[in-house]
């Protein structure tokens, strides 16, 4: 690979000085190390490019102290996208080129991403085969030569050819004039003539070497073709080199494993999950390629596109370009800590692949991305499984998905060919599963606001003849008020509490007597809640109800009597009160009492000790503990005693707990 022969040339070209060496892992930007198998010496260009920080990537100077980034690498101009680096020496990155990923980078604030980018095995890859190809051509030249030369060759003999014919002619003219000059000797006559067979001889033979050059001629000719013909191939060879190493750039080199188990092959590895590559259905990916460069964000975008299928990955021997294999990416790539899943479908392949160090190519090429769903109509969706010649109904309200409805078109029930629209559909046959149109329309079955009848119509029996509720501001009512003939008259209201009952002939409010109700007619009735005594109506006696046992619970209930310097109590809400008391106080004379009543009077203190003293109308029964009181906030005390008449409480006990 030419390079810029001074600073300035690689400036404008994007390309850096080369570095010495290049990290394979994170590590102390300070201090003399090893990196990738070589010592550091002081000022050596290190390309750091593997750092936990990706922000701290980049070219630095080596020192025994703190290492400092390169004079020609501390801005964001000259580490742009797609300026390269050359690394000169080291156990996995020698003579590797390498070039920064990321645009406009903040130095010191942006994370700088460097990636493989060139390597000399690609450059050797195209380096032979341009070798090949001029060696071919130097070839087709020296053959070419070598068939002007035979051409021209034969071109000289067959001029000789021509001049020992001529010479042949002469003699035989001179051999003629001989024998016709009789009075020359016989041995002049025969000499000539042997001469003369000689020319001849000597002309086949000119003529026999003119036919020679000729053939080595063409001979020469076929092996120029021959040679023309190599040319071309190995120039079509070259091509194709160049081609693979074009490509090659945005190929990553790795070392094929023929293990199967889904886990990290190691540095530089690749696996698939069946021995048979044409079987396979996942590869696993390290996310070091061979070189030793980090290409796990290179392979996080072989699922980018939105198609289903995410793109093609071809695995290609480096050696053998027709051992290969091509798959459809068709999943997410998946993290497998420390390497990367891929989901494939095979397409075609052949050949075993090499399981040499840094010997396959590994290419991908995306798919592009899904077109919009259309609005409404298309992408629907099915079930996983279904039963056949089950009928499909909608799964959900997007009208995309399908579902298996569980019901078979052999239990639809068919109809005719043709029906009276709203017309009433009725079962044809005992099938259960054929309809006619009845010929009943739906609208002779609707109500009507005053039904009509056709015919003659018959009452059910012991029906009341001329039954009707006439609609009027007063109530009206079945029956008659007061005679059994006559015209129909209206019932009067009667008073509260009374029930519509038959006297004799007529209808009438009046009591509910004895003798209406036979025995054990009523065995529960549900009470109307003002025939239930209140509690005031029960403590007082105001009123000839009845009471209820949860009436009864809630007249001896503690009711809540208000805090207040004199404490009131209205025994009509029953006799059994409780009151806390906030201070000293004077439980004052009860109001609507009740004689004979017992009660029961619930003390307590808050916040300290009080003193309850007591009305004119309450008296301390003897030996009854002296009023007032004092409660501390440790006791309940309950007061009791009974009514003796209005005026008249007596205490018959102060009770401590």
């Amino acid at each position: 690979m030419a390079r810029p022969a001074t600073a300035a040339v690689r400036l404008l070209t994007g390309e850096r000085e080369p570095v010495r060496l290049a990290t394979t892992a994170n590590i102390a930007l300070h201090g003399l190390q090893t990196i990738d198998g070589v010592s550091v010496d002081v000022g050596d260009r290190v390309l750091v490019k593997d750092q936990a920080d990706a922000r701290e990537n980049g070219i630095y100077t080596a020192s025994e102290g703190v290492w400092y980034r390169a004079a020609d690498a501390r801005t964001a101009r000259t580490l742009q996208k797609g300026t390269t680096v050359h690394v000169q020496q080291g156990a996995v990155s020698a003579d590797f080129v390498y070039a920064f990923q990321a645009l406009d980078p903040v130095i010191g604030a942006d994370a700088i991403t460097i990636a493989f980018y060139l390597s000399e095995d690609t450059l050797g890859d195209a380096v032979g085969a341009a070798n090949a190809a001029a060696a071919s051509a130097a070839a087709a030249l020296t053959s070419k030569n070598a068939a002007a030369t035979s051409a021209t060759n034969a071109g000289t003999s067959a001029s000789a050819a021509a001049g020992s014919a001529t010479a042949a002619s002469g003699s035989a003219s001179v051999a003629a004039n001989s024998a016709t000059n009789a009075g020359n000797s016989a041995s002049a006559a025969s000499g000539s003539a042997s001469t003369a067979a000689s020319s001849a001889t000597n002309a086949g033979s000119s003529a026999t070497a003119a036919a020679g050059s000729a053939g080595a001629a063409s001979g020469s000719a076929t092996a120029a073709a021959t040679s023309a013909s190599n040319a071309a191939a190995s120039a079509t060879s070259a091509a194709t080199s160049a081609s693979a190493a074009a490509t090659s750039v945005g190929a990553l080199g790795y070392t094929f494993s023929t293990a199967t188990t889904d886990a990290d092959p190691g540095n530089g590895t690749l696996r698939l999950n069946n021995a048979s590559a044409a079987l396979a259905t996942a590869a696993y990916v390290d996310n070091l390629d061979a070189s030793g460069a980090t290409v796990s964000g290179i392979l996080d975008t072989f699922d980018d596109s939105t198609n289903t299928i995410k793109g093609q990955l071809t695995l290609r021997s480096k050696a053998n370009a027709a051992i290969s294999y091509v798959y459809n990416v068709t999943g997410s790539v998946v993290d497998g800590a420390g390497f990367r899943k891929l989901s494939l479908a095979f397409i075609n392949g052949a050949g075993a692949l090499p399981t040499t160090a840094n010997g396959i190519w590994l290419m991908f090429d995306r798919a592009g991305d899904k077109g919009a769903d259309g609005l409404g109509s298309g992408d629907f969706i099915g079930p996983a499984s279904s039963v056949t010649d089950n009928i499909v109904t909608f799964g959900g309200t997007t009208g995309k998905a399908g579902k298996d409805s569980g019901v078979r078109v052999t239990d639809v029930v068919t109809g005719p060919a043709s029906s009276i629209g709203d017309n009433l559909a009725t079962f044809n046959g005992a099938t259960g599963k054929v309809v006619k149109d009845s010929g009943v329309a739906v609208s002779s079955l609707a109500p009507k606001a005053n039904a009509s009848f056709t015919g003659t119509f018959s009452p059910p029996t012991n029906a009341i003849a001329l039954n009707t509720l006439a609609d009027s501001a007063a109530l009206s009512v079945l029956g008659r008020s007061a005679n059994s003939s006559g015209a129909r008259a209206d019932i009067a209201a009667g008073s509260d509490d009374t029930l519509l009952r038959r006297a004799a002939s007529a209808l009438g409010f009046g009591q509910l007597t004895a003798g209406m109700v036979p025995a054990g007619l009523l065995t529960y009735a549900m009470l109307a809640p003002g025939a239930i005594a209140s509690n005031s109506e029960f403590q007082l006696g105001t009123a000839s109800k009845l009471l209820t046992a949860a009436a009864l619970k809630s007249t001896v209930a503690y009711q809540t009597l208000t805090d207040a310097a004199t404490i009131a109590w209205d025994m009509s809400l029953g006799n059994n009160a409780l009151v806390v008391l906030a201070g000293n106080r004077v439980l004052g004379n009860p109001s609507n009492v009740n004689p004979l009543f017992g009660f029961v009077l619930k003390v307590t203190a808050a916040t300290s000790t009080r003193t309850l003293d007591k009305g004119a109308n309450w008296v301390i029964a003897t030996g009854v503990e002296v009023f007032p009181i004092s409660i501390a906030t440790t006791d309940t005390v309950f007061i009791v005693g009974f009514v003796d008449t209005s005026s008249r409480i007596i205490v018959t006990g102060v009770v401590r707990t």
